[in-house]
């Protein structure tokens, strides 16, 4: 594969899920960057894109029709005080790693959710993790701090760290978030 060159980016839809499912299963089963010890089913991933993807976009990179990454948002808190922060997340099928596929996809993602109003941006990286702490760095995440041996997967604990992004420090009162389906093409 010759780089980003050959990958594309489209919003996520329901069909994709059984494939998100499995991409994301490989590293449930396979390492600590997620702390789940059990696979989710693609109905689990049908039902959070379900409730969550008016609001927060769901993004896919494909290489021929073939789902091979994914990166999404999520609420950071349930708390309403919360509104103008949110979760990034972003899986690569573990056969094509350090291919620039995590890159197209944030730099697709991230304008969406500044359009959209968002302020801060958080990723929460199981640790250690240096692939993934350096593609945040790259879209001007910093790291905010570290939680010391908090998850215990594989007969090991292990740190997770969380890097934010501000994308507007002005202080003032935001306005609200715009839907997905108000956004320009």
């Amino acid at each position: 594969m010759d780089g980003e060159a050959q990958v594309g980016v489209r919003h996520a839809v329901a069909e994709d899920m059984p494939v998100i499912c499995e991409i994301v299963n490989y590293f449930i089963k396979n390492s600590w960057v997620n702390f789940r010890t059990r696979p989710q089913t693609s109905q689990e991933w049908t039902s959070d894109w379900e409730r969550h993807r008016e609001r927060y976009p769901w993004l896919v990179a494909t290489r021929q029709d073939e789902v091979i990454g994914v990166a999404y948002a999520a609420p950071f808190k349930p708390r309403e005080a919360y509104d103008w922060c949110v979760e990034v997340t972003v899986y690569v099928s573990h056969e094509i790693h350090r291919r620039g596929v995590g890159k197209t996809l944030y730099r697709h993602l991230i304008p969406i959710l500044q359009d959209q109003g968002y302020r801060t941006m958080v990723a929460v990286i199981g640790l250690p993790n240096p692939n993934s702490v350096a593609l945040h760095e790259a879209f001007g995440f910093e790291h905010a701090g570290t939680l010391r041996r908090v998850g215990y997967k594989f007969d090991e604990w292990h740190d997770v760290g969380f890097w934010q992004r501000t994308v507007v420090s002005d202080g003032g009162r935001p306005l609200p978030i715009r839907p997905l389906a108000g956004l320009r093409p």
